[in-house]
């Protein structure tokens, strides 16, 4: 198999995502498998769960998330900043050029769940939660062959990213096309930053990984200021807040480290 198999495959399922999610809008399927997602998910999962589902797709959390990688493969979290702008590109451009209702501005309000913050504008394609999500897995999933991670850790992160898009049907906030189309571009956008961080790899060096562990620092006090429209996820914003603070203060330590031992090796 060739080195760049990982991201052709996500390739190809990024473009089924895409195509599928046409295909949902244009037979009129959105709005029956939008209201039968959204009743089987308020039965099947408490609303506490499926809301922190759904903060796991606010791009500070995603920060957090990448944030451990900073240790021992500094590589794929330099690939999430890459994709960042291409993913901001590919969820901002769509909601400015297509009117597309959400359900809380088409539904009755009593035919269905809306948990946390209601959303009833019209940017609801895509769903930006499922593009950030997917865009981690994206850029987990893309590298070679020899840094794949190991079939479990594989399906664990890809049912983390279809837990988060499903959690925008759960809480009321989009159609099944929304978070397929939003699947679709972030692993679009989760390769394209691992081919860039291929081509312009960074984040081998102490100073750049001490600068990337202050960006995550950053991150991580904002996200304890952010109000993300869902309070049962608070203890899990926290904790993802610590985690952030926890890895980026390792990363600093062992730069620091670094730097030291540099200093004192003999020329």
């Amino acid at each position: 198999m060739s080195r760049v198999a990982p991201a052709r495959l996500l390739i190809a399922f990024a473009v089924g995502c895409l195509v599928l999610a046409a295909a949902l809008r244009a037979g009129g399927a959105d709005r029956p498998l939008f209201l039968a997602v959204n009743d089987a998910a308020s039965q099947w999962l408490p609303a506490t769960l499926w809301s922190c589902f759904t903060v796991l797709g606010h791009g500070l959390s995603a920060v957090m998330l990448l944030a451990p990688t900073l240790l021992r493969s500094p590589g794929r979290l330099a690939a999430g900043l890459y994709a960042t702008p291409v993913a901001l590109l590919f969820s901002r451009l769509p909601k400015a050029l297509v009117d597309s209702p959400r359900p809380a501005a088409v539904l009755d309000p009593a035919s269905f769940h809306v948990e946390g913050i209601r959303l009833a504008g019209h940017n609801s394609l895509p769903s930006g939660h499922a593009i950030t999500a997917f865009l981690v897995v994206g850029v987990l999933l893309a590298g070679d062959l020899r840094s794949f991670p190991r079939p479990l850790v594989t399906l664990a992160i890809l049912a983390g990213g279809a837990a988060v898009a499903v959690s925008r049907i759960a809480v009321g906030a989009h159609w099944p096309s929304d978070v397929l189309a939003g699947a679709g571009l972030g692993l679009l956008a989760g390769v394209a930053g691992a081919q860039a961080q291929r081509r312009w790899p960074i984040g081998s060096g102490p100073a750049v990984r001490a600068l990337m562990a202050l960006v995550v620092m950053a991150c991580a006090v904002v996200l304890t200021r952010v109000d993300t429209g869902y309070p049962l996820a608070r203890p899990l914003q926290f904790s993802l807040c610590a985690l952030g603070v926890a890895v980026a203060a390792r990363a600093l330590w062992r730069a620091w480290a670094a730097r030291g031992a540099a200093v004192r090796r003999p020329g």
